[in-house]
């Protein structure tokens, strides 16, 4: 659609302030202005593409779903504007810790989504267990929050419903990082 857009607008000679607003605006519709991550309308798309794709060509195709624990907490307790610094920094320590192929998405308030394409099970476990390596050793970064932990749930083709199996697994570990 971006590139439609883009392609329509340089055919009736539009100015080049409008293109630039045009894909400013494109932008935004499928970024999060807190994080920059993709949103969820992006996700959902982007999703449904690489599992079409992945399901085509018979390609691996992994998801990570991802989730702050006790995020309310902070909020309650630091307030909305520390809740939001650490929304930030999460999203920039996945996106770090992701491969360019990657997919990092905020889905939610404090849910974040990766689909990782040509990527199998294991690997994609892996790649959960190095971004919570990532998280655990930055140590207390924030003044009366302490560090930051998530929860995970891993999920891989041919899942009937690869989103519902890594949300599936998500939950169970929330429930066991509750404990």
């Amino acid at each position: 659609m971006h590139d439609t857009l883009q392609r329509r607008l340089a055919e009736i000679g539009a100015p080049a302030d409008v293109r630039k607003l045009a894909d400013e605006l494109a932008q935004q519709a499928v970024r999060d202005p807190l994080t920059g991550l993709y949103n969820r309308r992006f996700f959902n798309a982007a999703l449904a593409q690489n599992i079409e794709a992945a399901c085509r060509y018979g390609r691996e195709l992994s998801l990570v779903l991802l989730d702050i624990d006790q995020f309310k907490a902070v909020n309650d307790a630091c307030g909305h504007e520390a809740g939001d610094a650490v929304l930030r920094t999460f999203a920039k320590l996945l996106q770090e810790t992701a491969r360019k192929a990657d997919v990092v998405c905020r889905i939610g308030g404090d849910e974040f989504a990766v689909i990782l394409p040509e990527t199998g099970l294991s690997n994609a476990r892996k790649f959960a267990e190095r971004f919570f390596q990532t998280l655990e050793r930055c140590g207390e970064i924030f003044p009366n929050i302490g560090k930051i932990k998530a929860s995970a749930g891993v999920a891989a083709l041919p899942s009937e419903n690869l989103f519902a199996a890594a949300d599936s697994e998500l939950l169970g570990s929330k429930r066991k990082n509750a404990r």
